[in-house]
């Protein structure tokens, strides 16, 4: 369904954006929230697309054996009539207000497969009969979303019963109380709390009983670490994934490859192509992993945890000690995209950056390089819009299960749902796409990006952008920080 792939877009685009900011007291920020449609690669992924798949694609299956193994339906409650209130800062046409696809289209919508989007219309009509209610997505924008969470659902009484958020703003309510427990208002054998093939719980700081996404067989919110197959070509170096394969791809090997591929290409006594460069964010989030590290993993700072000074310590190899790693140049989109301007070999990427890029090389992905605590369990975690019920709903229990229902409206059956055509356009042959769902499976749950007055960009900065500050020093400056950081965040967080 394109819908999900472009909300996972959406933030992924949105945090970003976010992550410019966090931390960093010496570089400049950018934000660009609030947009309805995303960019990438000349390409526009509106959100008014709805329905995933290729025209008249269907599944084989059939429906006797979809929901094999799955709780029974919910038993029926009367809600009087009563409008369910889904905000969000986008537009979605599936609700009591569109009768007919025509309708859709009339409103300035799109979909792209005839019949999933009217099972999705359908399902709006069962759950209308079957519970006596209207369902209602409405469109707050951006500004408006933050207002109505700030304002009404502070207040006790909230405008809407469920709420989209992005993670910038969808984690405030949680961790300070304005959010419902799953667990509390979800019957036990709910999906969220079972089986989670409709909807799949988001770990804040450990804790995964508030936020929720709808689920998706479609990694899209990955990070993974990329290169340009042309400039080890050119060296002769092997695969980074073959060497993975073997248990030969570790930071050491990756630091001998990014030696061997920094270089001056034009012979002018300046280096002019790296081994290694990226946004700070993405090199911290990508390397930590690699280690099985988490600094924001729950409550209890993991900025001093050695393996978190490991990566450091390898940060500062590759930034300082070596000189491998690209010079920071505090312009973000120049750091974030020098891979695709040959300026580098190596670069952790979102996956959307992957996609319509108008290079004249191929980049494939890699599994990360191990560090000496790493074993490939792990990357950073992916990026997703969520959902959460707020405190003060009437009737949460039945909201949530209502909403359940409108989202299994393919009963299981997730070939409906699931598009990945997009998400197989950004890989260059088969074995790529098979390990673009591999290493996208394995996210971790560390909300790093999330923490308001994180140091963790001090700490990168010290260390690889000023160079005036040891590891050990920066993270026996910052670490207390960082743990009053997280005890703000989650105070309430029970």
């Amino acid at each position: 369904m394109k819908k999900k792939v472009l909300a996972v877009l959406l933030a992924g685009m949105m945090v970003l954006s976010m992550a410019a900011c966090g931390g960093n007291t010496d570089g400049e920020s950018s934000s660009a929230p609030g947009s309805s449609s995303a960019s990438t690669g000349g390409q526009e992924y509106s959100s008014q697309d709805e329905a995933g798949g290729d025209e008249g694609e269907s599944s084989d299956q059939g429906d006797s054996d979809v929901a094999a193994g799955h709780h029974a339906p919910y038993e029926a409650k009367d809600m009087g009539g009563r409008t369910i209130k889904i905000g969000l800062w986008y537009d979605i046409f599936y609700d009591s207000e569109f009768q007919t696809l025509e309708d859709i289209t009339a409103a300035g919508g799109s979909y792209d497969n005839a019949e999933t989007a009217q099972m999705q219309l359908d399902a709006v009509r069962a759950v209308e009969e079957k519970w006596n209610v209207k369902i209602d997505y409405v469109n707050l924008g951006w500004d408006g979303t933050m207002s109505s969470i700030s304002t009404s659902v502070t207040n006790g009484t909230p405008d809407c019963d469920i709420y989209l958020t992005d993670p910038q703003f969808g984690i405030a309510p949680v961790i300070n109380g304005y959010a419902q427990k799953l667990s509390d208002i979800a019957p036990a054998d709910a999906d969220v709390l079972t089986d989670e093939e409709v909807f799949t719980r988001m770990p804040v700081f450990g804790n995964d009983d508030y936020m929720f996404y709808g689920s998706t067989n479609v990694p899209v919110g990955a990070l993974y670490l990329a290169y340009n197959e042309s400039m080890l070509d050119e060296l002769g170096l092997e695969a980074p994934e073959v060497l993975a394969e073997r248990g030969e791809w570790t930071w050491e090997k990756f630091a001998d490859y990014c030696s061997q591929l920094t270089r001056d290409t034009d012979n002018d006594g300046n280096t002019d192509v790296y081994g290694y460069g990226d946004v700070w964010t993405m090199t911290v989030q990508g390397l930590l992993a690699s280690n099985n590290a988490m600094i924001a993993g729950s409550t209890t700072e993991g900025l001093s945890d050695p393996k978190t000074v490991e990566v450091f310590n390898f940060i500062d190899r590759l930034y300082n000690v070596d000189g491998t790693a690209r010079p920071y140049t505090d312009d973000w989109n120049d750091d974030l995209n020098a891979l695709f301007q040959n300026k580098v070999a190596f670069s952790f990427v979102q996956f959307y950056q992957l996609v319509g890029q108008d290079i004249d090389y191929n980049v494939r992905i890699c599994p990360a390089p191990q560090g000496p605590n790493g074993d490939g369990s792990m990357t950073p975690i992916e990026i997703h819009n969520c959902y959460f019920i707020p405190v003060g709903v009437e009737d949460a229990t039945a909201v949530y299960e209502i909403f359940e229902e409108l989202n299994n409206w393919y009963d299981y059956d997730t070939s409906y749902r699931d598009d990945p055509a997009w998400f197989e356009s950004g890989f260059v042959d088969e074995e790529q796409l098979e390990l673009g769902y591999t290493e996208g499976y394995k996210a971790n749950a560390d909300m790093l990006n999330y923490v308001t007055n994180s140091p963790v960009g001090d700490v990168f900065y010290g260390v690889a952008v000023r160079k005036d500050m040891s590891v050990s020093q920066a993270i026996e400056s910052y670490k207390q920080q960082m743990q009053d950081a997280l005890d703000a965040m989650t105070a309430n967080l029970k």
